[in-house]
Formats: C-alpha cells, sequence, structure tokens
C-alpha cells in the first residue's frame, strides 16, 4: 500500500499557509494563560505558551496539575488537538466536569469533543486530510497563525538543503538551540511516527550536554538546528523560525520514509485506534 510521503505534505502545506484563512483566536499575551495538548500538540501548546505567556500541559500530568487550581486561577484555558478526538475528549469532558472554562482549537469541523465544549469556543484551523500520525498541515497551520513566520525562506531553506540519509545511523538526536528546543522535540517524535527501527529523541542543547553528548557514537546523528555539538557525526540544519525548522526536519524525514514504514503505520494506528476507541468524525 502506497501513499504521499512527509515531505509530500510539507511542501503542499507551505504552498497553501499563506492562503488560508484563520480563526480569530480570543488570546491575549497573560501568564496564566494555560494551553493542553497530547502528543506533538503538547509541543504545539508550548509554542503557544511562548507566543501569548502562560504554561503548556501534557495529557500525562494535566489532571495533576488541575487538581488543586480553579477557573479563577487562568486567564485563559486552551485544549491543542488536531483531530478534536482522541486525548481531546477526555481533557474537554473532564474540564467540563470540574467546572473549567476553556476553548478548543483544532482541524476537525466536527470534533468529537465539542460535545463537552461550548461551540462558541471551538476554534477550527484549516488543514488537510493527512495519513495517520503526519499531522504536517495541522500544527503547521495553528503555528503559522499566531507566529506568521516567513514561508518563502522556509521554502528556500529546504530548496537548499542537502538530505542526509538518516538509515545509515541506529539514533537520530535532535539537538537545538535552546530558544527552539520544542521543534527538536517535535523531530524526534516525528522520526519515532514515520521510520521504522529508528531511535530518536529531541533536547535544548544546554540540557543536551549534561551527558548525552559525552560518548562518541558512530551509530549516533546529531541533527543540529541552530548549534553546534562539537560531536564527529552531526547535520546542521540552520533557520530561524520554529515553523522553519519543524518543517525542513520533517522534510528529511519524509525523504527517508519507505512504502515499508507507511503500510506499517496504516495497519499498526488503525489497530491502535481500535483498541482504545479513538473517535474523530473525520478521518484522521
Amino acid at each position: 500500500m502506497q501513499t504521499e510521503t512527509v515531505d509530500y505534505y510539507v511542501m503542499k502545506t507551505l504552498d497553501s499557509l499563506e492562503g488560508w484563512t484563520y480563526p480569530s483566536l480570543p488570546l491575549k499575551h497573560d501568564n496564566k494563560n494555560l494551553f493542553l495538548g497530547s502528543g506533538n500538540a503538547s509541543n504545539v501548546a508550548g509554542i503557544f505558551a511562548k507566543k501569548f505567556g502562560g504554561n503548556a500541559v501534557s495529557v500525562a500530568n494535566y489532571k495533576e496539575y488541575l487538581s488543586a487550581r480553579h477557573t479563577s486561577d487562568f486567564a485563559s484555558i486552551n485544549i491543542i488537538n488536531a483531530s478534536g478526538g482522541k486525548d481531546g475528549i477526555n481533557m474537554a469532558s473532564f474540564l467540563k466536569e470540574n467546572g473549567f472554562n476553556f476553548s478548543l482549537f483544532t482541524c476537525n469541523p466536527q470534533p468529537p469533543a465539542g460535545e463537552f465544549t461550548p461551540k462558541e469556543n471551538v476554534f477550527v484551523f484549516p488543514s488537510f486530510v493527512e495519513p495517520p500520525t503526519y499531522n504536517v498541515s495541522t500544527y503547521a497551520s495553528m503555528i503559522y497563525a499566531i507566529m506568521k513566520e516567513n514561508v518563502g525562506d522556509i521554502k528556500e531553506n529546504i530548496k537548499n538543503m542537502e538530505i542526509p540519509d538518516l538509515r545509515k545511523h541506529k539514533f537520530i538526536f535532535f539537538v537545538a538551540e535552546d530558544k527552539y528546543e520544542l521543534p527538536a522535540v517535535m523531530s524526534a517524535r516525528k522520526v519515532g511516527e514515520s521510520l521504522a527501527g529508528l531511535g530518536s529523541a529531541g533536547e535544548g542543547i544546554a540540557t543536551a550536554v549534561h551527558g548525552m553528548l559525552v560518548h562518541e557514537n558512530n551509530d549516533r546523528l546529531d541533527f543540529c538546528m541552530n548549534c553546534d555539538t562539537g560531536t564527529k557525526n552531526t547535520y546542521k540544519l540552520e533557520i530561524d523560525s520554529y515553523l522553519g525548522l519543524i518543517m525542513s526536519a520533517y522534510y528529511i524525514i519524509g525523504k527517508n520514509q519507505t512504502a515499508s514504514d507507511m503500510e506499517s503505520i496504516m495497519k499498526n494506528y488503525t489497530s491502535t485506534a481500535q483498541k482504545l476507541g479513538w473517535k474523530f468524525n473525520k478521518v484522521w
């Protein structure tokens, strides 16, 4: 079974971002904003927090974080969830049951989590229908909507990149200038989601130098985002842009995808969705 690779959606998305219409968000910069997400949405939530102030909390600990707090403690609470389903349903249900006011940022016009969210608090971002786990256009749409970074510069950067053979290595370590730690984490997750058999991790360089770079490793590629690890096996990606780093790294990952990778994604994701009872109302 053959489908388009991640890099295809990177370019399709970059060709569309400037022409899309985005929702007007009721967000002001405030250190009491809160953004919730799961998977790479938790990292996008972190980018929202960088833009608007406040904190980002993941699906792993949002209940614990909110257990001793009240609606009055927050200027806003916002769920970031592309499908508007899966963990978004549980988050929205929990927030409603506990009396929190919140919004849902999604790419699904009919989000299952909307059952628990006031209609006026559902904000839908444009995106394409993509294979499961890809989430290229969805999160790119959200990031572009709030950051408005230069799409032309990103395209030019991709055009001039050399594409490394990631499978010459067993582990890809994305290390970023600390400001851009979140794109490094997102890229590492995308390797795990897209390339079978490769290990990956992502950190800012201030954290990475605390032991992770001590040992030279011929099987590890240090993928350096706007930084220099000083290690032997490195690939350098330099662009001063959250979206630029993400889309450039995703493009490289897509260029390393095989038909076998995509067959595995479709088979195993569908099985996982059925086992966990995930709801979408829209394909992916």
